[in-house]
Formats: structure tokens, C-alpha cells, sequence
């Protein structure tokens, strides 16, 4: 047993589950997009609407494992990566972020969530806000 062989396995599992959704969904008719399903993350939709949660689901989780991460400073890896990587990776986050924004009327952006957390806009404003801020120190320092 090495260190790694938990991390592996999680990661078999999510590969080898993902291949069976593969094997599924591949041959899936797009017809069958528009039809009734009772899964409850469906939430009375249909088919499409339950593989959107899915994917939003997803995304969810990736972003409580980076900030779990984040929070016990194991990022390994990172800290000797150079700044063409560096860039790489902040631009494929910034695209992801706006990516989630695409579609969003004004409403929306200001919709407070159920659980009383920051709107959408607001999030937005803390991201650009802390993104010139430390930025701007980088700036300043050099």
C-alpha cells in the first residue's frame, strides 16, 4: 500500500462510474431528452433537466473539494509551478466562472439563495474585488 492508494481508488470509482453513465447515456435517443423522469433531482422535469443537475451537481462538489483543499493548505504541487501554467489554470477558472454566468437575467443575478447566502452578483463582486485587490499588491510590491 502506498500513500496514494486511496486517492486511486476514488479515482477508479469515479472513472469506472462515469464509463457506465457513458455506456447509458451514448445511446440515450435525444427524444428521450424531453420525456417525464421521476428521479427526484429531476425535480419533476424531465430527463434533460435531470442530467443538467447532474452536471451542476458535479460542479458543486468540485468546488468544496478545492476549497477543502484550500482550507488544509494541500495544494502540492503547486507551489513550483511556473507562471505559464499558473496563467493557464487562473484563466481556465475565470472562463469556468463566467461560463456560469452566461443566460442570467438581472433577477437572477440578485436572487437571494434559499439558504440565505450571497446572490450571484454578489459573488461576482467578491471575486472581482479580491482579484484586483491581491493583484494589485502583487503590483505594488514588485
Amino acid at each position: 500500500m502506498t500513500k496514494n492508494d486511496g486517492m486511486k481508488a476514488l479515482v477508479k470509482r469515479l472513472q469506472d462510474s462515469f464509463n457506465e453513465t457513458l455506456d447509458v447515456l451514448h445511446d440515450l435517443p435525444q427524444e428521450r431528452l424531453q420525456q417525464p423522469c421521476g428521479h427526484g433531482c429531476a425535480r419533476g422535469g424531465t430527463a434533460r433537466d435531470l442530467l443538467v443537475h447532474n452536471i451542476f451537481h458535479e460542479k458543486q462538489h468540485t468546488g468544496q473539494v478545492w476549497s477543502v483543499r484550500d482550507q488544509l493548505k494541500l495544494l502540492p504541487g503547486w507551489g513550483n509551478r511556473d507562471l505559464p501554467a499558473l496563467l493557464a489554470d487562473y484563466y481556465t477558472s475565470r472562463s469556468q466562472l463566467v461560463t456560469a454566468l452566461f443566460g442570467l437575467t438581472d433577477e437572477q443575478l440578485d436572487a437571494k439563495p434559499g439558504d440565505g447566502g450571497w446572490t450571484i452578483r454578489e459573488t461576482i463582486e467578491h471575486v472581482l474585488y479580491w482579484d484586483r485587490n491581491s493583484i494589485d499588491t502583487l503590483k505594488a510590491e514588485r
